[in-house]
């Protein structure tokens, strides 16, 4: 053997100790080269119990490098995007926290140091889990898992040896634990503990959580949120988009709303505003326990949540409510999508008892209000009040709902339309379900003839005072009722009309009209039926359910816009503080012009000269407060409307019943750009 040929064996005997050396040193101090990952979900590694987890895969799809999104440019070029950008709200969020400017210096950090911390947790699994602990999520107890590369396995074990890492130097301090270790100071607002499973860095502000995850670990996830009935049963099942990369949620929402103090009690039912009182007296977020479900992104959001209720807080309405059956999809569609136009921008249905329904609506009225329905009532020598009317009608039609509303963009007639007032509103129609019998039909008709003999009494007149009730014989053998009523904005009138079993009642003749001739399947019109993205959606969502709501954002804006400048000028009088404004003006005037006399202590001719000459100055000073607000309330609505146009479609689905509900929600953001 040659001396070359010997040193070429002592150095690749020398080589092959050096590596096994350093492959054992390398698995003793840092980590084994050829660990398995972590195979289960991780899930399996968050306690059963908690108060919160959030969980989404596939990160690396969702970023094009942090913090940037993949889909940034599309997002850029859309005018939801572009007004936000330019928002004042924006620009108060901003300046408060930040945000952008930490996500920028992030950036900046990450870039200088060249790293890309996706490449470091591989952006295959990432959750948060905790509970809540105070008034504000920042004193929550939380603790986060993600997987790994082996980037991220050495930072970890760097941990372990502080002084090389030179964490010392910046004013980190790491203590061991068992099985963990702790890092506080650099800035940390918390002391974080840091464990690692295979490929799984837990990370959190509770050494219980962290502590935790070795131990369900070594049970194989016995007891873990994973293997929860909550995890299997509400969020296992839940739809998923196309990538099944969904967010992953679940809520203890009892615990929330106590922890962080909101109110139970909400929506108010007993609020100032008629849509929000009902909708308290139907429905309660303290009667939710648990929210559980999966939110994804694709074409838009895609939102499946189940939730527990609490049948101990709900009012008796609430309970019958929730005990109704829910209506097929198929059943909503053939009744209601086949007789609506393709840009209708509102379908509803709803199934509820309407005697029940009507009963709760005339309770969340005004006392004097539910006085002058009374009265009127009485007067007419039928009933004796309004439970008696209530209770016939709930006789007389079945215990479902439907809405459908459009664009108010018939063509006026000024000759023959009613005369009405300038507000801007929607065409829309109640439609409600006859018991189908020749005896219910004649009763209606007579109720309607009741109305007729009794014009008078329910505010109704006609053009120049005259007869308020018009009696319209259409084509295909329908009649429709008119009654005129100066009270009725945007339109003058109550249109109503029966087609086999359904009973529709609307704020325009021409509406009821268009629904009774798309009634007849053999005309050839477009219907909302036959929109390909109306029948996906229905296709998505639940096959029954409770609540079935559609909204087509690119047509409702058309009235939200015409309502805009009206609203602001609402919302700007509302905010006048005329008490205030009063005293003022009264105190200058009595200064200026009866010097030594006070208000509140004034004789009747004193008083009578300072409103003659405050009167008008408050009139003065509504204009000028309404000349500097309403322009700013007008581009606020008129912004919160471009984000509303973010949405092309949207249809919501809800199931109910005494003890759970199950809710989809399907928004189709399709970020259409800015035409150029």
């Amino acid at each position: 053997m040659t001396r070359r040929s010997r040193l070429l064996r002592y150095a690749l005997a020398l080589s092959l100790v050096l590596l096994f050396a350093g492959y054992f040193a390398f698995s003793t101090f840092v980590f084994s080269p050829t660990e398995s990952d972590y195979e289960p979900d991780v899930a399996t590694l968050v306690p059963r119990g908690v108060d919160f987890f959030v969980a989404k895969s596939d990160l690396r799809g969702d970023f094009e490098g942090l913090p940037r999104l993949a889909v940034q440019d599309e997002l850029d070029r859309t005018a939801a995007w572009r007004t936000w950008l330019e928002s004042p709200e924006r620009a108060e969020l901003e300046a408060r926290h930040k945000i952008e400017a930490g996500l920028d210096e992030l950036k900046r950090q990450l870039d200088a140091a060249g790293i890309d911390p996706l490449d470091v947790i591989g952006g295959d699994d990432l959750a948060v889990a905790g509970y809540f602990k105070g008034a504000t999520l920042d004193s929550a107890d939380w603790a986060a898992y993600g997987r790994v590369t082996w980037m991220g396995k050495l930072a970890v074990a760097a941990l372990d040896y502080p002084g090389l890492a030179g964490l010392d130097q910046r004013g980190v301090t790491v203590a061991p634990g068992e099985g963990f270790v702790t890092v506080s100071g650099g800035g940390l607002a918390r002391p974080i503990h840091v464990a690692r499973i295979q490929d799984v860095v837990v990370l959190g502000t509770s050494k219980e959580l962290v502590e935790k995850a070795a131990d369900l670990r070594a049970r194989g996830g016995q007891e873990s949120f994973g293997m929860s009935a909550a995890y299997n049963d509400e969020i296992a099942q839940s739809r998923r988009t196309s990538e099944g990369d969904d967010i992953e949620l679940y809520v203890d929402w009892r615990t929330a709303m106590e922890k962080l103090q909101l109110s139970l009690r909400r929506p108010d039912a007993n609020s100032d505003q008629p849509w929000e009182s009902i909708l308290g007296r139907m429905f309660q977020l303290g009667s939710v326990r648990t929210l559980a479900g999966t939110i994804g992104f694709d074409r838009g959001v895609v939102v499946d949540l189940h939730g527990e209720l609490s049948s101990e807080t709900m009012t008796p309405f609430q309970k019958a409510l929730y005990r109704q059956r829910g209506r097929e999809s198929k059943a909503i569609v053939d009744a209601l999508a086949r007789i609506a136009r393709p840009d209708t921008q509102v379908l509803a249905h709803l199934e509820v008892e309407l005697g029940e329904f009507l009963t709760e609506l005339y309770s969340s009225l005004e006392p004097a209000q539910r006085q002058l329905i009374d009265e009127m009532l009485r007067s007419t020598g039928q009933y004796n009040g309004a439970a008696a009317a209530i209770k016939e009608l709930d006789a007389l039609f079945k215990g479902r709902i439907g809405v459908i509303v459009r664009h108010n963009d018939f063509p006026v007639n000024a000759e023959k339309d009613p005369p009405h007032n300038d507000v801007p509103v929607p065409a829309f129609a109640l439609v409600l379900w006859t018991e189908g019998s020749e005896r219910t039909h004649k009763r209606i008709t007579e109720l309607q003839k009741l109305v007729n003999d009794n014009q008078g009494r329910f505010g109704l007149q006609g053009r120049n005072g005259g007869r308020g009730v018009f009696i319209n014989n259409l084509s295909g053998g329908f009649e429709a009722w008119e009654f005129w009523s100066p009270f009725i904005d945007g339109t003058g009138h109550i249109a109503v009309a029966r087609n086999a079993e359904l009973y529709f009642i609307s704020n325009s003749f021409q509406l009821v009209s268009d629904l009774l001739n798309r009634s007849n399947p053999l005309l050839d019109v477009e219907r909302l039926s036959d929109r390909p993205d109306f029948n996906q959606l229905v296709n998505e969502a639940q096959p029954a359910s409770n609540l079935f709501l559609w909204l087509n954002p690119q047509t409702l804006s058309k009235t939200l816009r015409a309502f805009a400048e009206r609203t602001a000028l609402d919302e700007a009088k509302a905010r006048i503080d005329w008490d205030l404004e009063r005293a003022r003006e009264e105190d200058r005037v009595l200064r200026e012009q009866f010097p030594g006399k006070r208000r509140n202590q004034l004789d009747s001719d004193t008083q009578r000269q300072l409103n003659e000459i405050v009167g008008p100055l408050l009139a003065l000073r509504e204009r000028e407060l309404l000349r500097e607000q309403v322009p700013a309330l007008k581009a606020r609505f008129d912004r919160q409307i471009t984000y509303l146009e973010a949405i092309s479609a949207a249809l919501l689905t809800l199931s109910l019943d005494p003890k759970h509900f199950d809710l989809t929600l399907t928004a189709v953001t399709p970020l259409t750009p800015i035409p150029d």
